[in-house]
């Protein structure tokens, strides 16, 4: 008998004498009346069960195919259903040689109103970072789990330390305090594994919240008490793997369900082989058919089962969880034949859902390659809505901590933004200074705080939807590693006993305490600022160690200028009269000041200012 046998089985089976046994699991474990699409695709998982023969007596369904696995476990059933079908169950009968095997009462839930067309991130909003593992212990019952392998061990920077969906859930205030409005929270589906699960990205199975953070149940509550703080949820998505331990490993549907046959052969990591028109064949397929790592199986997407499979697992959390948006792991590590699909079927039932696929290149031709609408030089559109952009957050950190001159400095962002034609929707990209996956932005500023607030300030305010990490705010560093593990430390005051609680300030820094309202000042003011939200980028070229830029609305307009010059500025505003306008004072956002704008700005060395303009 397989490991699947013992995950929680869902549904009413029935025993016969033949020598088959009930089936055990199907996923998807439910579905939803008045979906776009009719179709859906069961994987039925019980010994023998592939020899069954299928039958439902609903009106409103049809079984139109039944497909056995390699494995004599699986059976896969194709369903379509009556667009105006009601929420109940679709009762399924398993037949083996005339004889009744097994039935099963399938639910067919009710959408929440309004769920074709939620709302998803944009620019709008601000994201913030979490690893669940490492931000808060609300249940400290679930720490340690008989039915989990690996345990707690918060003395160890790779092992498990308890933080857990209760400990988002108890923070929700101070998360809307400061100003977010979009949690992105690392995968939380399970990872039993024997080692190094804290991160969530080695699923075992992808339709249960691992027990350790919580239960599918509080994963929904999260999302409800968070839309009550004003805050959406992204869910961290991973089709591109799972993990070595997970029950699949040892009991595969079809012989080619993970590339290679399921033995370990390593992606070659050139992100540049899919676009480069000079590419050898093979470099192109070990991209993206090779495993990411031993212990992280890549799916085959050249199965059709396989696709259907997560992508119905995608939408199945958006229904069951009320998400607002995806991230998307490892995006062009994936196989081509999943991306269209994929973003059609989400895109289909939620057609305001956003999408944002990680993509690490520093080079914006390889990033615009995976955005919706963009005309490649092989035809190939992947339909991703937005991506991870990489290539600003590298322009950001040379420009801040290199000395000003003619090609070095502040000039990094202007080229980098220059580059924006390449992209069909650049608002539409998330910017980031620093993620779970390299050192902290305070660490890669040499903790220097005056580059870390130029750094936020102009995250907040240029194009796009910014991201950054939890701790952020508190000036979390990670200095003299880059361990992923010590990156990930704990959020102080998540865990009883915390000396140092930065929920309630107390044993922070002056300094910090100084980051944090900081911090809370910008983006509250953000969440009101129709210019960042919808505006116009204007941007003129740096000089003299200034950079100076505009966002423009209708209803606002808001200047910038950053100074990364050692010296204090005096900055004559008649340059940019053909943007100012009419304005004739400014507001500065952070102290509050009124300025006269006819007259030359003063702005100290490494500083950024923020004007709204009158």
């Amino acid at each position: 008998m397989s490991q699947i046998k013992a995950i929680l089985i869902i549904g009413l089976t029935l025993f016969s004498s033949v020598g088959h046994t009930a089936v055990d699991r199907i996923d998807p474990p439910n579905w939803f009346a008045g979906m776009a699409s009719p179709d859906l695709q069961l994987m039925v998982y019980g010994e023998d069960i592939s020899e069954a023969k299928v039958v439902t007596d609903h009106p409103d369904v049809k079984i139109v195919d039944t497909t056995p696995g390699d494995s004599s476990n699986y059976l896969f059933v194709d369903l379509e259903m009556d667009k105006n079908i009601s929420a109940g169950t679709i009762p399924l009968t398993f037949e083996y040689q005339g004889e009744v095997i097994a039935t099963w009462q399938y639910p067919l839930q009710k959408r929440e109103s309004g769920s074709a067309q939620r709302q998803s991130f944009s620019p709008k909003d601000v994201i913030y970072l979490i690893v669940p593992d490492r931000f808060a212990n609300g249940d400290e019952g679930n720490d340690q789990l008989l039915s989990m392998k690996e345990g707690l061990d918060r003395n160890h920077h790779i092992g498990r330390h308890g933080g857990d969906i209760q400990g988002i859930i108890n923070h929700l205030d101070y998360l809307q305090d400061l100003g977010i409005t979009q949690l992105w929270i690392t995968p939380m589906v399970e990872n039993n594994m024997t080692q190094m699960t804290y991160h969530g990205y080695s699923a075992t199975d992808l339709y249960r919240i691992d027990p350790r953070f919580g239960s599918n149940e509080l994963y929904a509550e999260l999302s409800r008490r968070a839309a009550g703080h004003g805050i959406g949820i992204i869910h961290d998505l991973v089709p591109n793997h799972i993990g070595s331990e997970h029950p699949w490993m040892s009991d595969l549907p079809f012989a080619n369900w993970i590339n290679y046959g399921g033995k370990y052969v390593s992606t070659n990591s050139r992100r540049e082989a899919i676009q480069d028109i000079h590419a050898a064949p093979s470099d192109r397929k070990r991209m993206s058919n090779g495993w990411f790592v031993e212990t992280m199986p890549d799916m085959n997407f050249d199965n059709p089962f396989v696709t259907t499979y997560q992508i119905q697992n995608s939408i199945w959390w958006i229904e069951t969880a009320g998400l607002s948006g995806y991230r998307i792991d490892t995006w062009p590590y994936i196989q081509k034949a999943f991306m269209r699909p994929f973003t059609d079927a989400v895109l289909r039932e939620y057609p305001n859902f956003n999408l944002v696929g990680e993509e690490t290149a520093e080079n914006p031709v390889n990033v615009s390659y995976w955005q919706r609408g963009k005309i490649n030089q092989d035809g190939f559109d992947s339909g991703l809505p937005s991506l991870m952009d990489f290539p600003l957050r590298h322009a950001l950190v040379q420009a801040v901590t290199e000395e000003e001159n003619w090609n070095s400095g502040l000039v990094r962002i202007y080229q980098s933004l220059s580059s924006d034609f390449i992209y069909p929707d650049p608002d539409n990209l998330v910017i980031l200074a620093d993620n779970h996956d390299q050192s902290r932005i305070f660490t890669q500023l040499d903790e220097h705080l005056d580059r870390f607030e130029m750094v936020m300030t102009f995250l907040m305010t240029t194009r796009g939807i910014p991201q950054f990490l939890y701790g952020t705010e508190i000036l979390m560093a990670n200095p003299g590693t880059g361990e992923h593990g010590i990156i990930r430390s704990d959020f102080p005051g998540g865990w009883r006993g915390d000396k140092i609680n930065a929920f309630t300030g107390e044993g922070l820094t002056a300094v910090e305490k100084g980051a944090q309202q900081f911090i809370t000042k910008l983006l509250n003011w953000r969440k009101g600022a129709d210019a960042i939200h919808n505006g116009k980028l204007i941007h003129y070229a740096p000089f003299n160690g200034l950079y100076t830029y505009f966002r423009v609305s209708d209803r606002q307009k808001v200047m910038v200028i950053m100074n990364n010059s050692n010296e204090m500025r005096r900055v004559d505003t008649a340059q940019y009269a053909d943007t100012i306008g009419d304005a004739v004072t400014g507001i500065e956002v952070i102290n509050g000041a009124v300025v006269n704008i006819e007259k030359p700005l003063v702005v100290p060395e490494k500083s950024a200012v923020i004007l709204e303009l009158r």
